[in-house]
């Protein structure tokens, strides 16, 4: 649901009603509007063109919040002790371009989608998540790309649901709408009813689900765990719930930059988690999918959106 607007009448309200009106009406205006000026600068680009301005300016900028680049260089020396510092250090480098690229490339999606830019890679374990006849559950990863996950496995002939976060803000949201209108019956805002509304997609409707398992809430990545205590909170543990809930197998999906707009989807083997939803259950089903989920982004430490937001000690 759309924010509402605060009136004028906050300016000569309580400190927090001022801050929101403030907020609301200077601050997000100004972004606002040059959000809304770069992307339709960069829509007018050359997709290849639009990823490598996207890379140059992740380069260039990223590395400039140092308390980012300090906790991303510290969690690839964590997470990937195999390499040097000098090795360290250029990963990073080429995660600010990487997330530079996925940015700039929200302007162009459109042209990106269903396009031969797009390669899909484990279309037989696709196939065998088929051929059981259970609703289909993609866990997927905030890597390469990934806005370009759903909308794969839709063109692959998977009538899915996709959860997504609007944008808090106003000209951003619009942004977003416009981007995503294509698919817009596909998309599910996160709320109250988002579990019921999923079990229904999955076993009424005969509907795929697409969730992302490693988001950033509350402040928090929840997974990949990494060695840190398993939680039974995060969307990682609601796919292992709706899995078990509604006896269906789940795909691990990810999308890899393979070049300047240029990507591949890749697609692992359906797991099943079993037939019981106690507790017991959900906390091996997190388990099993965590280690999948960890390996793959150890992988592709480079191309993960979450390095530099991800708290390793936290307990």
């Amino acid at each position: 649901m759309a924010e509402a607007p605060p009136p004028l009448s906050a300016v000569w309200g309580g400190a927090e009603a001022r801050a929101a009106w403030r907020r609301y009406w200077l601050r997000d205006t100004v972004s606002g509007l040059s959000d809304t000026a770069l992307h339709y600068g960069l829509k007018a680009l050359p997709v290849g063109l639009c990823s490598v301005l996207g890379w140059w300016l992740g380069q260039r900028f990223g590395a400039r919040h140092r308390a980012w680049q300090a906790r991303a260089l510290h969690n690839l020396r964590r997470l990937r002790p195999d390499l040097d510092d000098a090795a360290a250090a250029r990963a990073v480098r080429r995660m600010w371009g990487h997330i530079g690229s996925t940015m700039a490339e929200f302007s162009v999606l459109p042209r990106i989608w269903g396009s031969d830019r797009v390669a899909v890679e484990g279309l037989g374990h696709l196939e065998a998540a088929r051929a059981t006849g259970r609703p289909r559950i993609a866990a997927a990863l905030h890597l390469g790309n990934w806005e370009i996950v759903g909308p794969t496995l839709l063109a692959l002939g998977e009538n899915g649901l996709d959860v997504y976060q609007p944008p808090r803000n106003r000209f951003e949201r619009r942004i977003a709408d416009r981007v995503r209108r294509r698919f817009a019956d596909h998309l599910l805002p996160p709320g109250r009813d988002t579990a019921r509304r999923l079990y229904r997609a999955l076993v009424e409707e005969k509907r795929g689900v697409v969730l992302y398992v490693d988001e950033f809430q509350d402040r928090r990545v929840h997974a990949p765990f990494f060695g840190r205590p398993l939680r039974l909170d995060g969307n990682l543990a609601r796919v292992v719930r709706l899995a078990l809930m509604a006896d269906a197998v789940v795909i691990p999906a990810y999308c890899l930059r393979e070049g300047h707009g240029r990507f591949c989807v890749h697609i692992l083997p359906p797991v099943r988690l079993g037939p019981r939803a106690d507790r017991s259950a959900i906390a091996r089903g997190v388990a099993q999918l965590d280690s999948i989920i960890a390996a793959v982004v150890r992988r592709h430490i480079e191309q993960w959106f979450m390095l530099h937001d991800l708290v390793l000690d936290e307990t």
